[in-house]
């Protein structure tokens, strides 16, 4: 059965409600047997020789299912096993689906930033003279893997006949050096790999040198061990023994010193150490909401470390719905997370906010509640603080510690003991019908101003329905910046409500600073406001999303255009009401003094959030 043939056609020219990165595993097969390979025995079927069709297919099926989904893969990169091992007519095959996507989709792709048009592989390079041809043609960009030193990829990258592919190896590198379109090498190290650090300098030398391949454009990997590869090769012993946090911060200086001041230099703060900087997935919050891997066989993954892992496996595209593959990826990842703990070191690290606690497969693997690379990490943010600054303060830490184990380790707040009151109050303020819950009860206007389903905060497709700030039981706050697709979605319904002419009635937006000033004849010291925004009812539109029951506003636009009143490392506070809701509070606290102790701050539904340009 054509599986392809069962999903329609998608409008090019409609919102996509969510954007994701896709890996596609055309085959599972891969052409060497390196010794440390993370996948294990899963590279060593050729499950798709005589069907190598179903690969095109797969994809093809797999793309539109998104889009109809109103998901977009902006990013689709093809990965193995060793992608290079499918005969050219698949490979075109497969080139010319994803540049069809990329041009499909090339508006939507650009206003968000993204200018992918070629398709992108990542290859053990051993077959890559026999197919330059037609990576010239489609302009694929390459990504190669080697070992370093070059002693050390004879001895582990081997043929599964254990025989050498370090002299087709060099000469493809030396091929690659000529390429004229995106490319770049990586090399994962272990201890061995460490231990001959000088020679592997004189290597990176030689290869930008001798063969002409620019090693600016390289990036290093750290290996850890992996349950699949200790399945396979238990009968063996192997030197893959993972380099120490403390091995890692030596080798990282030893680069610096070694490359500082030479045209590597470049290379070094740049590219060398990328994967452990917030632009990888390794350092996203939680990775399941974006990155996924596809296999041909339609099972969906978190990664390609995550292959053929369980708490990894989100689902099989040919059967499972995109929304339960996509809750899936988001709760398994969080599941992985929390079972391994808030490590105490990271309660107290001043990056956690860049960091995230690091990859969530290796946190498995290992059984550690940190990254593997946490104190590496942690050099490279000091080299660097206007790009990774760390916490301004000690209470900002603090702040920032609240709002990531609030997001991923809530179960960790859920009881903390009351606060004491230390000042007198009214005895009728402890009386039930004085209550703010039933003063709001009793109130149907009150309950309009208070509904949780008046609000909803639309973040890159996630939607989270807000409530008023006086009623929520923990404080969180969002990681904001220009490049955020951030929108709010009104109830049409709440503008009728207190009001006698439409029309007339706004959409009233509040901006707050948590950086206090004294206001008003109380002398209370209150957060600092930057400005007030209306919107009138009949210039609103029609929710996208949630349908004709709601109205939306494009957010992020003012945001954008207000960034200048944000201040790095302060929280910022913004608050929605309408006009006349707004106009009914302040006269229910004239009216009601226990309403206006107990809604003495801003009570209307809000968002707080860190701005990072």
């Amino acid at each position: 059965m054509n599986k392809v043939k069962d999903i329609q056609e998608v409008d090019n020219s409609a919102p996509f409600k969510k954007m994701v990165h896709l890996l596609y595993v055309p085959t599972m097969f891969c052409n060497l047997g390196c010794k440390y390979c993370y996948l294990g025995s899963q590279t060593d079927q050729k499950s798709l020789v005589k069907e190598e069709h179903k690969a095109v297919e797969a994809l093809d099926f797999a793309l539109k299912k998104f889009l109809k989904a109103d998901v977009l893969p902006f990013n689709v990169s093809l990965h193995g096993g060793e992608v290079t091992t499918l005969r050219q007519t698949t490979l075109k095959a497969l080139y010319k689906l994803i540049e069809q996507h990329y041009l499909n989709h090339f508006d939507h792709l650009t206003a968000n930033g993204f200018k992918k048009v070629n398709p992108h592989i990542k290859t053990n390079l051993y077959n890559f003279d026999k197919l330059h041809g037609l990576m010239l043609e489609h302009k694929v960009s390459i990504s190669a893997s080697i070992d370093l030193p070059l002693s050390l990829h004879e001895k582990y990258r081997t043929t599964k006949k254990d025989q050498s592919t370090l002299a087709k190896t060099l000469n493809n590198l030396k091929l690659l050096g000529q390429y004229p379109h995106g490319k770049k090498i990586s090399a994962t190290l272990y201890q061995e790999h460490f231990d001959k650090c000088d020679e592997l300098i004189q290597d990176i030398w030689y290869i930008h040198n001798e063969l002409k391949f620019d090693m600016n454009q390289f990036n290093f990997m750290f290996g850890f061990n992996s349950a699949l590869n200790d399945d396979k090769f238990n009968d063996n012993l192997l030197d893959t023994t993972p380099i120490s946090h403390e091995g890692q911060v030596a080798f990282y200086h030893k680069m610096k010193e070694s490359f500082t001041g030479t045209e590597l230099e470049y290379g070094f703060k740049r590219n060398w150490f990328d994967e452990f900087t917030p632009s990888y997935c390794t350092n996203a919050f939680n990775c399941g909401e974006r990155f996924f891997l596809l296999q041909a066989d339609g099972n969906i993954y978190s990664c390609v470390r995550g292959q053929g892992v369980e708490p990894f496996f989100y689902g099989n595209i040919f059967h499972d719905s995109v929304e339960d593959i996509l809750n899936a990826g988001k709760q398994k990842i969080a599941k992985v997370h929390q079972e391994q703990e808030l490590h105490e070191d990271c309660q107290k690290c001043e990056y956690l906010h860049i960091c995230h606690t690091g990859c969530p497969f290796v946190k498995n693997e290992s059984r550690s509640g940190k990254s593997y690379t946490c104190l590496l990490q942690k050099e490279i943010y000091k080299d660097n603080p206007i790009a990774y600054p760390p916490a301004k303060n000690t209470e900002h830490q603090k702040l920032l510690l609240e709002d990531y184990t609030f997001r991923m380790h809530p179960h960790k707040l859920s009881a903390k003991p009351e606060k004491k009151i230390s000042f007198e109050v009214p005895t009728e303020l402890t009386e039930a019908n004085n209550h703010l819950k039933s003063i709001i009860e009793g109130d149907t206007i009150l309950e309009s101003l208070y509904a949780e389903d008046a609000f909803f905060f639309d973040l890159d497709g996630d939607i989270y329905p807000l409530a008023s700030q006086i009623l929520k039981v923990k404080r969180e706050f969002y990681n904001l910046c220009p490049e955020d697709s951030i929108r709010i979605h009104i109830k049409k319904s709440i503008f009728e409500v207190n009001c006698k002419e439409k029309i007339r009635n706004t959409f009233y937006i509040q901006m707050l600073r948590d950086t206090k000033v004294v206001y008003g004849d109380e002398k209370r010291t209150k957060q600092e406001h930057l400005f007030t925004h209306q919107i009138f009812y009949n210039l609103l539109k029609e929710s996208t999303v949630l349908g004709s029951e709601y109205f939306e506003f494009n957010l992020g636009k003012l945001l954008r255009s207000s960034q200048e009143y944000f201040i790095e490392n302060v929280p910022n506070n913004i608050f929605f009401t309408t006009l006349t809701l707004r106009d009914y509070h302040y006269q229910k606290q004239k009216q009601n003094a226990f309403y206006h102790i107990q809604a003495i701050n801003l009570p209307f539904q809000n968002i707080e959030f860190f701005w990072n340009e």
